[in-house]
């Protein structure tokens, strides 16, 4: 049974309120870049619409670039983010959706490669740089922002049967 998408309205509206957390964040680096990841790889990507979730994506990066102090800011975060993005986004459309776990599994294989994908980019911008232990807090939370994500995107979306 394939799970229906949540509609386009609903869907900005959450990746607006991800990005203005993302922006409030700021003092808190390590939920900052559990809400990116979140934005990015969850709330974002969507299949038939890629140049909004592209949108998205580089707000996030950007977003993100520019409110740390020691990050550089050459935009190799928002390019990681695009291409993550667009990626993620044809996969749900090519797989769609059965269920929770395989949403998770998903994502956890998203949020690996996006912190390869990350700093890969951000290595070619700038050049070495240490890694930190955003991806370590992101991929380690991720059955908790998925679950919300899944449910912030999903609920209400039911063909209306119990």
């Amino acid at each position: 049974m394939r799970i229906p998408e949540p509609s386009a309205i609903r869907q900005n509206l959450l990746c607006a309120t991800a990005l203005g957390l993302l922006f409030l964040s700021a003092p808190f680096p390590r939920i900052q870049l559990v809400v990116h990841a979140m934005l990015v790889l969850a709330l974002a990507p969507r299949p038939g619409a890629p140049l909004v979730g592209a949108l998205w994506a580089l707000a996030a990066g950007w977003t993100l670039e520019g409110s740390l102090r020691l990050y550089p800011h050459l935009g190799g975060t928002a390019w990681a983010d695009l291409t993550l993005t667009l990626l993620a986004g044809w996969m749900a459309g090519r797989w769609p959706l059965e269920g929770l776990k395989g949403w998770l599994a998903r994502l956890a294989s998203l949020s690996v490669l996006h912190a390869l994908l990350l700093h890969g980019a951000v290595r070619l911008a700038t050049g070495p740089h240490p890694w930190g232990w955003g991806w370590f807090w992101t991929l380690l939370s991720v059955p908790v922002w998925g679950w919300l994500a899944w449910r912030l995107l999903h609920t209400g979306a039911g063909s209306g049967r119990r």
